[in-house]
């Protein structure tokens, strides 16, 4: 026998609603990879800036760091440690050490918070290929130009006033203390100018890489 009126009816809802779920899980899922992917392109370089001592020596060099009887390589090997295992800071004084506590806390958040939308772009990416390809690849080509036309705009500001903008941020994320003599071991050890250097490559990374993947979204988008 066929269904009854009120069998099909029923079926019908649960369906309707099945799909309904299905819409809405899809629809957080691409919220997400939205602001994961925004998050990914400014915060991909960060761990391998600020936790690399080869490419700190690199910039040191062309900063032009020099430290009678010290090594420096060693020292950025010895504040590497701290980052990672919390190490002693023994050439450093109580407020030079306190700093870097507090650069070591704000790196666990963002380079975990970089990781973790790493994570999700990738994993939100395999599952909405399957799903909404066309979504994807208008998503990433479109984000990809908004992070390179912001990026642009804060590099030029960034760097025709680099020392005014390092400032403010040092006010805003580091309260307690920030500011040293020049004659501080750290700011020897890690001048303005070597954050200036640092600052450029960081900027011109995103650069590269939100064009780059523009590029490939538009020529998928042609295919």
């Amino acid at each position: 026998m066929g269904l009854s009126f009120q069998q099909y009816s029923a079926k019908n809802d649960l369906m309707k609603n099945k799909i309904s779920k299905i819409i809405f899980v899809v629809s957080i899922l691409k919220v997400i990879f939205v602001i994961s992917l925004f998050l990914s392109f400014f915060l991909w370089s960060l761990p391998l800036l600020t936790l690399n001592s080869d490419i700190w020596e690199f910039f040191q060099e062309r900063s032009g760091v020099v430290l009678n009887g010290t090594d420096v390589k060693t020292l950025n090997e010895h504040v590497i440690d701290f980052f990672f295992n919390n190490a002693t800071l023994n050439f450093l004084n109580v407020n030079e050490s306190g700093h870097m506590q507090d650069v070591r806390n704000m790196l666990i958040v963002v380079n975990g918070l970089a990781l973790f939308s790493f994570v999700l772009v990738i994993s939100n990416f395999v599952y909405l290929s399957k799903k909404d390809k066309r979504f994807l690849i208008y998503a990433v080509r479109k984000i990809s130009l908004i992070v390179f036309c912001i990026t642009f705009i804060f590099s030029i500001i960034m760097l025709t006033n680099f020392y005014s903008v390092f400032t403010y941020f040092h006010e805003l994320v580091f309260v307690k203390n920030f500011a040293f003599p020049s004659s501080s071991l750290l700011k020897i050890l890690y001048p303005d100018d070597f954050f200036y250097q640092v600052g450029s490559f960081y900027v011109l990374s995103i650069l590269i890489v939100s064009l780059a993947v523009a590029v490939i979204a538009h020529r998928l988008k042609l295919k």
